[in-house]
């Protein structure tokens, strides 16, 4: 085991098994996911990547995050050119458009709009396409109306979770049931922080699903280990041992296992792993470290699964 790779998860347990780690960014935060169309009439591929920068820095100044995890709550544009007129010049004609942005947010399950935008723009240039990358270079993002749109639509997704928290806490007993504990935490970790009156019985469930989760993945990461000490390759067990929560019903046996290589590993990786064996009594530290991992694993979760939200799915 590599020294720093030690020192990083004495920082932060990773403490689930077959998951690469990814941003934790956006988990407890309420974050919408930007859908944009394939192609609009008249906007080619640049126009239409301009346009979703000018989105994300809309929705990023009005204090949300513009790459929902979990695609619950979509924000999604409409762009229209209505007039073209050509202005004869001196040395060459310029092209005027005048063009609306609509933005519209939606609850993705019910197809729900929670709140709707439209603004006026007009740019010019040599042709109508570059009249119409003008147009859109100059989307005002601090523009009151783009804030007060974002706003609406963040006391709507508050309330959303506020009236069904609840429901969405007890929907995950199913996945339990069914022993689909990355889906659960999934669930878990979609509704944000900032609805306070549901975070006790989010942490609650999440922390208890994810010790159910340990206890599968337990006996997967020990025969792992075993492996890699019975071939002599002890940073890579000591690594993987790393990875078993105290709570999980092998610990016992990896206490076992991690005493009889402990000392065939070099002396610095000791020091760090005596460092990291801290990290396990201490209660403050250790839940700290859980909740790190679950943001993970729900994060991977919805990573793993297929973009099912579509432009024409959602405009319809």
């Amino acid at each position: 085991m590599k020294i720093n790779k030690i020192i990083m998860m004495a920082g932060a347990m990773l403490l689930y098994c077959n998951v690469q780690a990814q941003s934790v960014d956006d988990v407890g935060k309420i974050a919408l996911s930007i859908v944009m169309p394939e192609n609009v009439d008249g906007l080619n591929v640049s126009q239409l990547s301009k346009l979703e920068s000018k989105i994300t820095q809309i929705t990023t100044k009005a204090g949300l995050a513009a790459s929902g995890y979990n695609q619950t709550f979509v924000i999604y544009p409409k762009f229209a050119v209505y007039e073209t007129n050509v202005v004869e010049g001196g040395m060459q004609n310029i092209t005027v458009v005048t063009a609306e942005l609509s933005l519209f947010i939606k609850q993705v399950s019910n197809n729900m709009l929670f709140s709707s935008v439209a603004k006026s723009l007009k740019g010019s240039g040599k042709t109508k396409e570059i009249a119409i990358t003008n147009a859109i270079s100059q989307i005002p993002v601090a523009d009151k109306a783009f804030a007060e749109f974002v706003a609406e639509g963040k006391q709507k997704i508050i309330a959303y979770y506020e009236a069904n928290c609840d429901d969405i806490v007890k929907k995950t007993d199913t996945y339990i049931k069914m022993q689909q504990y990355e889906q659960a935490l999934g669930v878990l970790m979609s509704i944000p922080e900032e609805i306070s009156a549901c975070h006790d019985k989010i942490l609650n469930k999440s922390v208890e699903t994810f010790k159910a989760y340990q206890n599968q993945c337990c006996a997967e990461l020990l025969q792992q280990a075993k492996a890699k000490s019975a071939a002599q390759d002890y940073d890579s067990a000591l690594e993987i041992l790393a990875d078993i929560d105290p709570s999980a019903n092998c610990f016992n046996e990896q206490q076992t296992l991690i005493k009889s290589i402990e000392n065939k590993v070099s002396a610095e990786v000791k020091k760090q792993w005596d460092f990291r064996m801290k990290q396990y009594y201490n209660t403050v530290s250790l839940e700290k470290q859980r909740i790190n991992a679950i943001k993970e694993i729900a994060v991977s979760y919805y990573k793993s699964q297929p973009k099912s939200v579509t432009y024409n799915y959602i405009v319809r």
